[in-house]
């Protein structure tokens, strides 16, 4: 044990009978608790900030130096996989919610989020058309290869989807005088939400203020193996609605499928392919399904 953690165990008059060393974090208990001793990662004035928000979904933290932090340690109650993935998005909904303003439209910042997309979706294009084309030469092809070129057609189909959700985004979103940001929490994972009598969410090394659709995206992104998306957006619209433009962002960045790197291993490579096909068969059967829900919705009226 070091000297800062001795200063800041002293600093907090805790008489350690043990403490375990895991990576980076010490675990230290007395008579009657059990601490956290981590790095600084310098989130006090983040704390502070969502306690004014009345947010208070996050580790109390009991003494501070200028190397390590203690916290109050909380004990992960167990959960199934789909029941954490709910609670993270009901937190981070909360989140938002607690957090939202309305920033002044800045429209630089606008034309620069519109151009980067707009780049990505050729260059993605610009990918998959050279790999159609080689595919096309080739007399055997492998499964990567094969899965490829049978699913062709849905990613052109996806990319020009994406391009026509986000000219429609911009071509709104430049009328606004301001646009809605929150604080996000940008390091999505269940390993980062711990269940106990209350909900906490750790790791905030990577907070900061922007459009609350990125952390929809990383949850999708990340988990959507397991849940679909129309259940993500029910769940986190019963704490935070999203309007029209920030639903039109989130849906065209969802549509922009990767750049696969391809090995040598060719099981690997067929599984990442399967799973970015999978993807996006989800995300373009949710955008039929929601327009046809529309449409008959606009039919009865």
């Amino acid at each position: 044990m070091n000297n800062e953690i001795r200063t800041i165990i002293k600093e907090t008059n805790i008489h350690p009978l043990s403490y375990v060393k895991k990576g980076k974090i010490y675990i230290i208990s007395d008579k009657e608790k059990t601490y956290i001793i981590k790095l600084n990662a310098n989130n006090s004035d983040i704390y502070k900030y969502l306690s004014s928000r009345d947010f208070y979904s996050f580790p109390l933290m009991l003494s501070s130096n200028n190397d390590y932090d203690m916290y109050e340690y909380i004990p992960d109650v167990q959960e199934e996989k789909e029941q954490k993935i709910e609670d993270l998005i009901v937190i981070i909904a909360k989140l938002h919610s607690k957090t939202a303003y309305l920033r002044e439209l800045d429209l630089d910042e606008i034309k620069s989020i519109y151009e980067s997309i707009k780049k990505e979706i050729d260059k993605t294009k610009n990918f998959y058309i050279k790999m159609n084309d080689l595919i096309d030469k080739e007399t055997f092809l492998s499964p990567t290869e094969y899965l490829l070129i049978r699913n062709i057609s849905l990613i052109y189909y996806a990319l020009n989807l994406a391009s026509d959700y986000i000219d429609e985004w911009y071509q709104r979103i430049i009328n606004e005088k301001s646009i809605r940001v929150s604080l996000l929490h940008n390091n999505i994972s269940i390993d980062h939400l711990i269940v106990n009598k209350d909900k906490y969410l750790i790791s905030w090394d990577k907070a900061h203020f922007d459009n609350p659709i990125y952390d929809i995206e990383s949850i999708y992104r990340k988990y959507y193996a397991s849940l679909e998306l129309h259940n993500v957006l029910r769940i986190y619209e019963k704490h935070n609605k999203l309007d029209s433009l920030e639903y039109k962002l989130l849906i065209a960045r969802l549509l922009i499928p990767k750049i696969l790197s391809f090995s040598s291993n060719t099981l690997l490579d067929t599984e990442k392919m399967s799973e970015e096909i999978s993807f996006l068969k989800k995300i373009v059967i949710f955008i039929k399904s929601d327009i046809m829900l529309k449409d008959e919705k606009l039919s009865k009226k």
